[in-house]
């Protein structure tokens, strides 16, 4: 498994969608109306002259413009010098195609033959830069010479019409001048053009070539003699180490053809430029691990779950190998055209690095494995350098095989009892496969015995290489790992407060899909080395490209595939976004930006996204977008009717986002609903009460109602402590008791500091107000625990809080009963004779105070003429 394989894959699996996609465009939309559309699309306006009251400005501007255009008209030095190597690498390709030819006769297998298309795919891709180059060239041109012949139609009016209205002679020869560098310049690039389409046509050939080459490399494969079973060699014992003549002349030709491709000149490919970028791109990598790590060592984090754990120490421990290990990976992007043994090379010590990334994750009996793994990639690759008589390879896969079967014993035995030792998780599933891999173990060396070589290479491949990709993927998995949980660790710690459960379902939420995304990978690499790969994306381009017709409407599998694709894309990276930006504590953090505005930014990327995407989405549906002009006009009276609410909610909600009268974390009431903010829909806002329940408000009755925001400039609140003492009490010792308590509680801001204040001469009391400021969140606290000790300190001062008193009138008093308020009874009345005196009595001894004026409006204070006249208030 090789970096350049992991990129030949991608590139294939996104070759067929763009395939796909045209395919279900084409399909869809009629021919007459593409022509029809490109007719309306060729549709320009008409030139008109230049008005000779600005026509010498504009024979300055024009002439200064012909020059910038002249500049960059120029063919460039890279295009001379594909211009000066074509006829050399033509010479070379030709050369490697004749070796080629000779590879074929001479009954390589399918590895060498997977190698030779390796090799021939590079020279492709060599010549595809090329052809790009010149492209992009050609496409500038295109530019210039639209805007060229617009000029020359426009200086040839004004010609005209200078002469016309008999302008100057002067004027007459700048028009003259500059009409003339206008033809000048066209005619320039239009020979550069006729150059470019000249060279573009030489490369098309050797692109053919290669083309064809790589087709009679994959028809071989695709061969019978290339089944897997069957009888490519004879029983080994039949078979010798001596060539035959044939052989000994195929090469002969061979050596040939080497020494005659070695003659060629180089072609001196830079490769300066490739290595500045590689070196940004290991400086970026670095700078970015040093960073994770940074966080993990000021915000400290602490937690049992074993993979957060192991995830933290790479990046706190391996930080460094971590940056090489991806720059080996990815080493290839960079270098596309390196041969293939320093391409080996690069990915040996891809595996070399791997191993102490993998080692401190497995256990101590099977840390020895990995460097088994990195020995069977040796064994592997060396083969593909020794051109072996067919004895001597097959000598060489049957040790191969003896080998890991004697590596897995060493490992594994005793199996059954090993098996126990572990739990579940990925250690297990892999240890459960070890039978598998003897069986194909033994399967390669029976059927190499027997001249079944196809079989041999293809299952001696998967006991080999299956175990090369499988670590080469679990150094990635435990790396992004490491990443995410390091993303997630700085997002939460940062914050004042936040959930813990919250944080663990984000961790566990993401270390699941990496896990995931890493079985499919593995999955398309694994059928990529089977030769399973090709065959089933053949298969399913073929599928999904194939038309289907429901009345008057015509699709395709790929374009709905594609559709769902392009929107799932969508709403994941508009999730990511709100994760990383949505707040001022996350990544936008150190620009310091005002409350808020990192919330309006999170918003309008999300909605950029949503509606590229939903654009893209119908694109790959071949939907034609122009045919909606007419349903705009319909869906706006229908939004003029019946999404009246809805679209005043929108609207509200993108007025909330960017004039910020609330926040999310700010503290609203609005209609009789206090609570937190907590997020700032499309159509409502989410409100979070005190009481724990989470309350959906529509954005219009937040911008149409009342609203108070407790926190918006700040989160600082007034308290308010009314407390009452007797008459006996000084006031000026009360005011400075307040204050000393008020000065002594922890949670109260000091500026503005608090203030005691005299309120009024109550009915029983002397009335006081203690004001003081706490953070919003802290209120209550504070206003409970200066309370307490408003209450404490009055204890020990000795300072009294009054009772409420109430006066109550007596009213019906028996003969028998006798009230003297000075005496005090040292005996209770024996049960009979209350009894007695509660049937005496005609009405309740005892009534509640009325008011100063009775309900028909007769005083109340005992001067009235009523029943009640004599009665004597009691206190």
């Amino acid at each position: 498994m090789t970096p350049k394989y992991f990129l030949s894959a991608l590139l294939l699996c996104f070759s067929i969608l763009v395939n796909v996609e045209t395919t279900s465009a084409q399909g869809i939309i009629p021919e007459q109306e593409q022509a029809d559309k490109t007719k309306i699309d060729s549709t320009k306006v008409q030139p008109e002259a230049i008005p000779l009251i600005s026509i010498v400005r504009s024979i300055e501007e024009t002439n200064n413009e012909i020059k910038s255009i002249q500049r960059i008209i120029e063919i460039p030095e890279s295009i001379k010098k594909i211009d000066s190597l074509l006829p050399i690498y033509s010479q070379f390709l030709e050369v490697e195609g004749q070796r080629t030819e000779h590879f074929i006769k001479a009954n390589p297998n399918s590895q060498k033959v997977n190698n030779t298309m390796l090799t021939w795919g590079d020279y492709l891709s060599y010549l595809s830069k090329w052809m790009e180059t010149i492209n992009d060239q050609e496409k500038r041109n295109s530019i210039l010479i639209e805007n060229i012949l617009n000029k020359s139609e426009v200086w040839s009016l004004s010609y005209k019409n200078a002469i016309e209205n008999e302008a100057p002679e002067e004027v007459l020869n700048g028009i003259r001048k500059t009409l003339e560098a206008v033809e000048n310049t066209k005619n320039t690039i239009l020979e550069n053009n006729n150059y470019y389409l000249r060279l573009e046509t030489k490369l098309s050939e050797q692109t053919n070539y290669v083309e064809d080459i790589r087709n009679d490399l994959l028809n071989l494969k695709n061969s019978e003699v290339y089944d897997l079973f069957h009888l490519r060699h004879p029983p080994i014992w039949k078979t010798s180490f001596k060539r035959t003549p044939k052989e000994l002349e195929e090469q002969q030709q061979i050596d040939d053809l080497e020494k005659e491709s070695a003659s060629i000149p180089n072609l001196d490919d830079n490769y300066v430029s490739s290595f500045i970028m590689f070196l940004i791109f290991v400086v970026f990598f670095s700078f970015l691990f040093r960073y994770f790590k940074l966080g993990f060592l000021k915000y400290p984090y602490e937690d049992k779950d074993e993979r957060i754990i192991d995830a933290k120490n790479l990046i706190l421990e391996k930080d460094k190998l971590c940056v090489l290990f991806l720059s080996l990976l990815f080493g290839e992007l960079f270098f596309s055209n390196l041969p293939k043994l320093a391409s080996d090379f690069i990915t040996l010590f891809t595996l070399i690095t791997a191993i102490p990334i993998i080692r401190p994750i497995i256990s101590e009996k099977y840390k020895r494995i990995l460097f088994c793994v990195v020995l069977f990639f040796i064994l592997n690759t060396t083969k593909s350098y020794l051109w072996y008589s067919s004895l001597g390879y097959r000598l060489y896969i049957l040790g191969e095989a003896i080998v890991v079967i004697i590596i897995l014993y060493h490992f594994t035995s005793p199996y059954l009892r090993t098996l126990k030792t572990f739990k579940k998780g990925f250690s297990k599933l892999l240890f459960q496969l070890v039978p598998v891999v003897y069986f194909l173990s033994f399967v390669s060396i029976i059927s190499n015995i027997l001249g079944f070589t196809n079989l041999t290479d293809i299952t001696l491949k998967i006991s080999t290489q299956g175990g090369i990709i499988t670590m080469v993927f679990y150094a990635i998995t435990l790396i992004i790992n490491g990443i995410a949980i390091s993303v997630i660790h700085r997002h939460f710690t940062v914050k004042q407060t936040y959930s813990f459960v919250e944080r663990k379902n984000i961790e566990n939420k993401a270390l699941k899909r990496i896990r995931i995304t890493a079985y499919i990978l593995w999955g398309i690499f694994f059928l990529g080395m089977v030769d399973l790969l090709r065959p089933i994306f053949t298969f399913l381009g073929d599928t999904l490209s194939e038309p289907y017709k429901i009345g008057s409407i015509t699709f395709t599998l790929g374009a709905i595939v594609s559709f769902s694709l392009i929107l799932f894309l969508s709403f994941t990276l508009t999730k990511l976004v709100s994760f990383l930006i949505n707040d001022g504590d996350g990544i936008l953090r150190f620009l310091k930006l005002p409350k808020g505005i990192p919330a309006a930014i999170s918003l309008v990327i999300r909605y950029f996204i949503i509606g590229f995407g939903t654009i893209l989405a119908l694109s790959a549906l071949g939907i034609d977008l122009s045919k909606f002009n007419l349903m705009a006009g319909a869906l706006g009276v229908g939004i003029g009717f019946g999404l009246q609410n809805i679209v005043s909610n929108f609207i509200s909600g993108l007025i909330l986002v960017f004039e910020r009268p609330i926040l999310p974390g700010d503290t609203v009431e609005v209609n009789n609903l206090l609570g937190t903010v907590s997020r700032i829909g499309i159509r409502a806002s989410n409100i979070s009460t005190f009481d724990g329940s989470e309350v959906v408000v529509p954005n219009n009755n937040l911008i149409s109602n009342d609203l108070i925001n407790w926190t918006l400039s700040n989160n600082t609140k007034r308290i308010e402590v009314l407390i009452g003492t007797t008459y006996d009490s000084d006031p000026n010792e009360i005011l400075k008791i307040l204050t000393e308590v008020a000065q002594n509680c922890d949670y109260i801001l000091k500026d503005p500091a608090p203030r005691a204040l005299f309120n009024d001469f109550g009915d029983s009391s002397l009335n006081f107000r203690l004001l003081f400021w706490v953070h919003y969140e802290l209120g209550l606290q504070a206003k409970s625990d200066i309370s307490i000790g408003i209450y404490n300190r009055f204890k020990e001062e000795g300072v009294e809080i009054p009772f409420p008193q109430r006066d109550l009138n007596i009213r019906n008093v028996p003969e028998s009963f006798q009230l003297n308020p000075t005496q005090t009874p040292t005996e209770i009345p024996n049960m009979a004779k209350e009894e007695d005196l509660n049937k005496n009595m005609k009405r309740p001894i005892v009534d509640p105070l009325k008011p100063d004026m009775d309900s028909d409006g007769s005083n109340s204070n005992g001067d009235s003429d009523g029943p009640d006249a004599d009665a004597e208030p009691v206190k």
